[in-house]
């Protein structure tokens, strides 16, 4: 005889494990089988029998262990009816997970198999693990066959975010149409009397800028036309009168010092003009930047604010312009009464005069032409060199700041050699730019075209407007490839000699 631990329920020798709660049975002493033997009888006796599966279950219970049927009322009342023999029914405690058949082999007492009862539900839920399966491989393959599909595909060009803060992440590998602004980092000043009026402000300044930008963004289109890699800030500074006029204008400082650009700059914020008012006459500096290339707008305002920096007061500016003064005669006519603002005196009867003898009259002689400028000197000397012909200049104090091209790093050094030998000057500032390095900026952009088509073995010479290509290439179409490419790589330029040689390569094309 056995027993349970637990529930002290007995057993026969043949049981292993207890029915009520799966607890592993121990053998029970013998005063303790004795009693169980007439307790173990008339539990056996009080049982009742499910109307479904035919499983025994305990007095009190209405749910089949087996099954899970519901047991019948009937037995269920006669269960509560009856009395012990021996002792009162127990209530059995819920059942495990695990299948126990009471007359079952002890190995097969605890089985993960569900009852007869419910082999629809079993059938059931092996139809949904069979359909999730099926899901899980069509969506295994359906992934398979986008990562096929995306890996087959061109790489895309990266998109410009118009994020402002990712703009210099991804801003822009080409360079953008041209930007004329003021700066960020550096504000708009105003000095004067009148700074403060709301007709000259800081607010009306900025503001009569963004409306009048468009004359300078037309000029620095023109510029660039020519210089693709034209970009400059500068501190531009003009004196207004009180009736709106721009008095004067200069440019006290550029991060890229180009006088013919400067020259253009300053004439169009010359030809502004500011509401009139009463007030006094103001001075407003204005920091612009001018760029083709988004990218580079804050490296242009670094370098402008530390110009800025290190600029002295007394400093002249790097371009200056002001109205030319009125000549002397002008003032002189200019200040004289007009003829109708001078009361004529009454007409007096006068005497006829006397004849008188004639006397000799000296011709004045013609006055004398006023001293040359600097800058006139300057310019005469270079425009009587025909090496120096297009270079231009012009003059701050004693400073002299020549512009424009000549032929070649020797023609530049004389240049500012004949210039320091005009009495006057005191410094010459070089903005001249040479054929030769034109020629050699136009030969570069064609040299890497030309690479970048696989064209390695073909040479370019730029002399002027000509190109002149050499080399080996393996085909005809090669060859007429080669000038397409010279001749679109940098406009104004035509092939004038093609000495180019084709050598067929082998059946592999090497």
């Amino acid at each position: 005889m056995k027993r349970c631990p637990r529930c002290e329920k007995t057993f026969p020798d043949s049981e292993t494990f207890c029915e009520a709660d799966g607890t592993a049975l121990v053998q029970a002493g013998p005063a303790f089988a004795e009693g169980a033997t007439a307790t173990g009888a008339g539990d056996a006796a009080e049982q009742i029998e499910c109307p479904v599966c035919g499983g025994k279950a305990q007095p009190g219970e209405l749910i089949c262990n087996f099954c899970g049927a519901r047991l019948g009322v009937e037995s269920a009342a006669e269960s509560y009816t009856r009395q012990p023999s021996s002792a009162p029914p127990r209530m059995a405690p819920p059942r495990v997970a695990s299948t126990v058949r009471r007359d079952a082999s002890p190995s097969m007492r605890i089985t993960g198999r569900m009852p007869d009862g419910d082999g629809e539900e079993e059938g059931r839920g092996r139809f949904s693990v069979v359909w999730y399966l099926i899901a899980a491989i069509v969506a295994l393959g359906g992934g398979a066959w986008l990562a096929l599909h995306l890996s087959t595909k061109p790489a895309e060009q990266p998109v410009a975010n118009a994020s402002p803060a990712a703009i210099a992440s991804v801003a822009a590998a080409a360079p953008s149409g041209p930007l004329v602004a003021l700066s960020n980092a550096i504000g708009v000043q105003v000095t004067g009397e009148s700074a403060a009026a709301p007709e000259r402000n800081q607010e009306t300044a900025r503001k009569y800028f963004e409306d009048h930008k468009d004359g300078l963004l037309e000029s620095y289109s023109h510029a660039i036309a020519g210089d693709s890699t034209l970009r400059d800030a500068m501190a531009v500074r003009i004196r207004v009168l009180p009736n709106g006029n721009v008095d004067a204008a200069s440019v006290r400082t550029s991060t890229n010092p180009n006088p013919a650009f400067d020259a253009e700059v300053v004439k169009d914020v010359s030809a502004w003009n500011f509401t009139p008012f009463s007030g006094g006459q103001v001075e407003i500096d204005y920091p612009i930047v001018f760029t083709n290339d988004p990218a580079t707008r804050d490296a242009l305002e670094s370098q402008l604010s530390s110009k800025l920096a290190a600029l002295s007061p007394t400093e002249p500016p790097e371009f200056a312009s002001t109205p030319p003064s009125p000549s002397p005669a002008a003032s002189e006519a200019a200040s004289a009464p007009s003829p109708a603002s001078v009361e004529s005196p009454p007409m007096v009867a006068e005497p006829a005069p006397t004849p008188t003898p004639r006397k000799r009259h000296h011709v004045a002689s013609a006055p004398k032409p006023p001293p040359l400028t600097l800058q006139q000197r300057v310019k005469l000397v270079l425009g009587s060199n025909p090496r120096t012909r297009r270079v231009d200049c012009y003059t701050s104090g004693s400073t002299v700041t020549i512009f424009g091209k000549v032929f070649d790093h020797d023609a530049k050094l004389y240049t500012e050699k004949i210039v320091r030998q005009v009495p006057g000057v005191g410094n010459v500032i070089d903005s001249l730019t040479t054929d030769e390095s034109d020629w050699a900026a136009r030969q570069n952009a064609i040299a890497s075209q030309l690479y970048a088509a696989g064209l390695n073995s073909v040479t370019v010479k730029v002399i002027g407007h000509d190109a002149y290509l050499g080399g080996t290439v393996k085909s005809d179409a090669q060859k007429r490839q080669a000038v397409t490419i010279a001749e679109s790589a940098s406009p104004g330029v035509h092939v004038g000699s093609n000495l180019i040689t084709v050598v067929p390569g082998n059946m592999f094309g090497f």
